[in-house]
């Protein structure tokens, strides 16, 4: 088992995701993804990727507390 996910593409790769978009993903899907100081390879943990994935599914869904 991985701890981190380093670099766009393997992030991406674990969401189904193009790497091309992850900035926006972070900005506007609130994807859980960082760099380090601001620089350098996004990382991610899988648990926190499993999560948002659920949350996403969820609101495209329709289902959850959002009041949808």
């Amino acid at each position: 088992m991985s701890l981190c996910l380093c670099g766009s593409k393997a992030i991406c790769a674990a969401v189904g995701e193009n790497p091309r978009e992850i900035l926006r993903l972070v900005r506007e899907s609130g994807l859980p993804a960082w760099k380090r100081g601001g620089r350098g390879l996004w990382r991610a943990l899988p648990r926190d990727l499993e999560a948002w994935l659920l949350v996403q599914r969820d609101h495209h869904l329709g289902r959850g507390g959002s009041g949808e």
